[in-house]
């Protein structure tokens, strides 16, 4: 899977330029390669003089300009000429499917901006425009293990996943990846949490906190775990257990309800009482674990349809 640099392309292809689009990333290790190639036209690479290039302090503040040496890797997407050229509003849309691929797979941050403009297999490269988004931030949960090589099997399988929802004609599809993308780049984790319920709605439309409880248990299966079992052996939410709690949730948010008010309810629920997951010590209002448990469930859930397509 590595390869030592983008600049080792087919002799024939000479130095055209190749539109090319990226963007840092941290909690990534995989490995002392450079650069780790994806497939189609994928790469995690180092950051090095050509990326850095793209630097500019007249789009970017004094932290960006810094924080942009330190990213673990950067997720780069090469336009290779002997494909029909693409709009930038493709190579655009190509790139974030990518990315959406990689949170699928495990949420990792993000530094928010994506370089995009043309490459030269000389190791130079031309900036064109700087995308500005907000930040991917995942979860507690997340950032405690980083994006590693096990899960970069997975990602062939899983961007063709995403480029087949997004190019598809199912808009509920559209909307989860979608709606994935906004929570993680949502400040508030509350609200992170009612973007990524959306986006389970979109899938189930259930219609309540019983029906998306049966929905979600029926699709992911009723004690599948809901944090992934990337550290801790023992963890004590299944889907069966946080379902409906998770939808009361969805309701008071939506409704602007306080949600003290949840433990008043006929199927009373403490919203606010602490709790907290193995080897986090730090102990958090429910409300704030079930949002975090959202995002996992949705990945779960983009998974599984991406298996069915």
């Amino acid at each position: 899977m590595a390869t030592e640099s983008l600049s080792e392309a087919p002799e024939e292809w000479g130095d055209f330029l190749r539109p090319c689009m990226f963007s840092g990333l941290r909690g990534v290790d995989v490995g002392d390669e450079p650069a780790v190639n994806l497939g189609d036209g994928f790469l995690l690479v180092k950051a090095n003089p050509w990326i850095l290039s793209a630097r500019t302090t007249h789009s970017m503040t004094g932290k960006e300009f810094l924080e942009a040496a330190d990213a673990s890797r950067y997720l780069v997407y090469q336009h290779d000429p002997p494909v029909p050229g693409r709009t930038y509003d493709e190579i655009k849309n190509i790139f974030y499917c990518g990315m959406l691929a990689l949170q699928v797979l495990k949420p990792v941050e993000t530094l928010g901006l994506a370089f995009y403009g043309d490459y030269t297999p000389s190791g130079s490269f031309l900036l064109q425009v700087i995308e500005r988004r907000p930040p991917m931030e995942p979860g507690p949960w997340a950032l405690e293990r980083r994006f590693d090589l096990e899960f970069l099997p997975a990602f062939s399988r899983t961007i063709a996943g995403i480029k087949a929802i997004m190019n598809g004609s199912q808009g509920e599809r559209k909307n989860a990846v979608i709606l994935l993308q906004l929570g993680l780049e949502h400040f508030h984790p509350l609200i992170a949490g009612l973007l990524w319920t959306a986006g389970l709605d979109a899938i189930f439309d259930s219609g309540g906190a019983q029906n998306f409880k049966n929905d979600l248990s029926a699709y992911l299966g009723a004690q599948t775990a809901v944090f992934p079992a990337w550290h801790a052996q023992r963890r004590p939410w299944t889907v069966d257990g946080v379902a409906a709690d998770l939808y009361t949730l969805r309701n008071k948010l939506v409704h602007g309800v306080d949600l003290r008010k949840a433990a008043l309810d006929k199927f009373p629920v403490d919203l606010i009482g602490k709790r907290t997951l193995p080897d986090l010590s730090d102990p958090v209002p429910y409300a704030l674990l079930l949002s975090e448990a959202a995002s996992y469930l949705l990945c779960q859930v983009l998974q599984k349809e991406i298996t069915l397509l």
